[in-house]
């Protein structure tokens, strides 16, 4: 039976497509962008979360770990993610809940239990169920059936992409969506390199390839201070809009609320100093988009 391993599945969500929506979350993502919010959705296996806030140096995970995974290490709890085969067993035993398991591998009857519970306010509201991640077109086959499965009940679907991945893919997942929301984090490529890791070439070819046969697509940018948020880049980026006949964009400001996910993961966050962009630049360029007869919209 296929399976998926599923970070969150987010009940009325309301920036994430139309009306009341649950976001079902994958985990697994190609790109390593500096400013992830969702950095426990990046690695395709499943990860321990530690919160030392909650930890009381009891020692009953230790006890329980058969794989010597776990050690004290100044009365704080060190994890050799390495040797880590997440089987849970020290989030079962714990007492204050100071481990837990960053995903959970589902069936697709098991996450289609989850977003059917909420039927009725898509109906009233316009909305529906948006894969999101991590990258849902590392998830492709899973992702696909789960689409099919939503159309089938007559659920609106959406899927977030960073664009990055097969073209066939995303066509054949385009086929069974209501909207696709594209993420363009920077039309230079050199940019795009240094701080993504990858080249954008392929992203810009799928974005041109999805406009082909689908009519609703919506070009997302999250503004990050100094990475994207320059008008040169807006209007590249305006400029691929245009290009391929799409007439919506969304500003989707930088934030740090994904800092403490960073701590629990046992990773650094390279952003400590970066502020949120500047209202009245974002403003700005907002009024800049809208210029090109591009409806825009700050924050999704």
């Amino acid at each position: 039976m296929e399976k998926a391993l599923i970070c969150n599945i987010e009940k009325y969500a309301t920036h994430d497509g139309p009306g009341i929506r649950t976001v079902v979350f994958f985990k697994g993502c190609p790109l390593k962008c500096i400013w992830c919010s969702n950095p426990e959705t990046q690695s395709k296996k499943n990860e321990l979360y530690y919160s030392k806030k909650k930890c009381i140096s009891c020692g009953s995970c230790i006890k329980s770990c058969d794989k010597n995974v776990l050690s004290f290490e100044d009365n704080l709890i060190k994890i050799d993610r390495d040797k880590c085969n997440s089987c849970g067993k020290c989030t079962d035993i714990c007492p204050t809940n100071a481990l837990n398991l960053v995903a959970k591998e589902m069936t697709i009857d098991e996450v289609f239990k989850e977003v059917i519970k909420d039927e009725i306010f898509y109906s009233k509201s316009g909305g529906g169920v948006t894969l999101s991640g991590g990258e849902v077109l590392s998830n492709g086959d899973f992702a696909l059936d789960l689409l099919k499965k939503c159309k089938e009940n007559y659920i609106n679907t959406a899927i977030e992409t960073s664009g990055f991945g097969e073209t066939e893919t995303l066509l054949n997942l385009s086929k069974f969506c209501d909207l696709v929301m594209f993420d363009i984090k920077n039309a230079n490529n050199e940019f795009h390199k240094k701080f993504i890791g990858v080249d954008n070439s392929l992203i810009i070819k799928n974005l041109e390839n999805v406009s082909k046969v689908h009519d609703n697509i919506i070009i997302r940018i999250p503004l990050i201070p100094n990475f994207n948020d320059s008008e040169e880049n807006i209007k590249k980026v305006i400029d691929l809009a245009l290009k391929n006949r799409i007439r919506e964009i969304h500003l989707l400001p930088y934030h740090s609320l994904g800092k403490e996910k960073y701590n629990q993961l046992n990773r650094k966050y390279d952003l400590n100093d970066m502020k949120t962009p500047n209202k009245d630049k974002t403003e700005y360029l907002k009024e800049v988009i809208e210029k090109s007869n591009i409806k825009c919209i700050i924050g999704g």
